[in-house]
């Protein structure tokens, strides 16, 4: 595992605020608002500083989100991840990890004790292994670290560090199956890019939480730049 002082706090930082995007872009998109609130650039500019391999997937969003319709966007949202027909993509880890493939599984428990460990009582109504719920909690560890960080707070620092990779490289390890099947079954290139996109940054992020993992992108050279 790599240690804190490996990565300043500005970093740490910018990896946390990657993980909160990503994880606005797997709520109910409102085409407004992301454009409003510039989602994919603020993205890009993110991971160009630190996971420069995700990069270019974000681009793709844009022109796609800019094409498109909002109703296009929802239409194949709830395709994906909502119903009312058999999901393409469920976005709940418990599917995946799980051989009984349901949700709310041992798995879906085992997630609510991470964030109740870390001092999190959340009020959501979907369930804690849904996607965009891990990803806010790994923005959250990402942030808490940082802050711990600037103020010298070393203990609170390796602690939200090790929930990370202890986090990341076990309840998160679902996110491959996830993006292939968003990518196999999207309509539109914004959904395709955004499973590419959160594919690289989970793989690159493996890569810094255990030295051990080579990226998958490094196996060609041309895909990570």
């Amino acid at each position: 595992m790599n240690t804190i002082l490996d990565h300043s706090a500005d970093e740490i930082l910018d990896r946390g605020n990657c993980f909160k995007l990503l994880a606005a872009c797997f709520y109910e998109p409102e085409k407004k608002l992301f454009i409003e609130e510039a989602l994919c650039d603020k993205l890009h500019g993110l991971l160009e500083k630190c996971a420069p391999g995700a990069a270019g997937h974000v681009k793709t969003m844009q022109e796609s989100l800019l094409k498109l319709e909002e109703q296009q966007l929802k239409i194949d949202y709830s395709a994906l991840f909502v119903g009312p027909f058999e999901l393409i993509a469920a976005p709940y880890g418990s599917i995946y990890l799980e051989n009984e493939r349901k949700v709310m599984g041992e798995s879906t428990l085992a997630v609510q004790r991470f964030y109740e460990n870390s001092g999190l009582m959340l009020d959501i109504q979907e369930p804690p292994d849904h996607i965009a719920i891990e990803l806010e909690f790994m923005s959250f560890l990402c942030i808490s670290e940082a802050e711990a960080l600037t103020t010298g707070d070393m203990e609170t620092a390796i602690r939200q560090r090790e929930l990370q990779v202890d986090f990341a490289t076990t309840m998160m390890s679902w996110i491959p199956l996830l993006a292939e099947n968003i990518q196999a079954g999207a309509q539109t290139e914004y959904y395709k890019a955004l499973a590419s996109c959160l594919e690289r940054f989970y793989d690159i992020s493996l890569a810094i939480y255990d030295p051990g993992v080579t990226p998958a992108c490094y196996e060609q050279p041309n895909t990570c730049s």
